[in-house]
């Protein structure tokens, strides 16, 4: 699939309980977006234990092996590692899995965590590595079309930017000659407020200088093509605040996406269901703020129920998409 065929909402699969029940609900959710006018699934390897990752390839392996009603190619997918994830279906917590598995089988060293309160983060390519193949195994298909370093903002505050970029620039030489492989075909960076913190603030990443380090590992035929940041009504920062800087000009996130020639996908329309439940706003409001804001690709929104995937069907109507 190209790029500009994927659908303009995307199949979040990050918000629900890792048990069973809401399994199902994701299969049923996701296997009707697929039979219909979604083609974009986002994900990752930590998402519900590592259950999101099963549920989409449970749908796959029946809608493109079993019943061969769509193409792998009709599908695109997004997934995401960096994080210590747990293993539900195995019984292992983040921690234990950190032991058990990553440590247990040499993936990891203690010294690769970056830790911060509750968060862990790795920006060792042993570990992408294996995280892909996890992915693969768990969505039952033979490349990922953009894998992303989840949250790398986590390791910055740590490491400090010396080092990030260094070993940055270490993961995208990994991720280029996963391209050549065959596992991957674009990948890039999946934050939560890094690219749209006001510049110097511990935290922050500079786009313009994401891109320069891709550049020294690949020129201009890189394949850091996507980044994913947060956008909603009450977080419009990525549209309105001028914090990157593009050849010496101030310019939005969007607007530096754009000149730097970057896909930008959004996440948390809702808030995380924040802006609905508890400030009482317009679902279908909120969305079509989003959908009708230019430079968006498409944005990542939560469907475990069939009844929230024809919502944003009926959404999608109303924008004319």
């Amino acid at each position: 699939m190209e790029i500009s065929e994927v659908s303009r909402i995307a199949i979040g699969t990050h918000l629900g309980k890792m048990n069973e029940e809401d399994s199902l609900l994701y299969q049923a959710s996701i296997e009707f977006a697929l039979l219909k006018r979604i083609n974009f699934i986002d994900t990752a390897l930590n998402y519900r234990g590592m259950r999101s990752e099963r549920d989409i390839g449970s749908v796959l392996e029946t809608l493109i092996q079993k019943e061969k009603q769509i193409n792998r190619k009709d599908v695109f997918l997004s997934t995401k590692a960096g994080i210590v994830p747990g293993d539900i279906d195995a019984q292992l917590r983040p921690d234990q899995y950190l032991q058990k598995v990553l440590l247990k089988k040499d993936i990891l060293q203690l010294s690769d965590l970056q830790i911060i309160d509750h968060h862990k983060h790795v920006m060792e390519a042993s570990f992408y590595e294996f995280a892909i193949q996890q992915s693969l195994k768990h969505m039952h298909v033979d490349y990922i079309d953009v894998h992303y370093i989840h949250n790398p903002e986590v390791s910055l505050i740590v490491l400090g930017e010396e080092v990030f970029y260094q070993k940055l620039k270490s993961l995208f030489s990994f991720y280029e000659q996963q391209v050549e492989k065959g596992l991957i075909r674009y990948y890039g960076l999946a934050v939560w407020s890094a690219f749209t913190e006001s510049p110097g603030t511990s935290g922050y990443i500079s786009l313009e200088k994401v891109i320069n380090v891709a550049q020294s590992v690949a020129g201009n035929s890189h394949h850091l093509c996507f980044i994913q940041a947060p956008f909603n009504q009450s977080n419009q920062r990525a549209a309105n605040d001028e914090n990157q800087q593009i050849n010496g000009k101030w310019r939005t996130l969007f607007q530096a996406a754009e000149e730097l020639r970057v896909h930008v996908t959004t996440s948390a329309p809702l808030d995380c269901g924040r802006l609905a439940n508890h400030q009482h706003k317009n679902v279908d409001e909120l969305m079509s703020m989003v959908l009708n804001t230019p430079g968006i690709l498409s944005t990542m929104i939560g469907m475990r129920k069939v009844d929230t995937v024809k919502k944003n069907l009926r959404c999608l109507n109303k924008v004319g998409s």
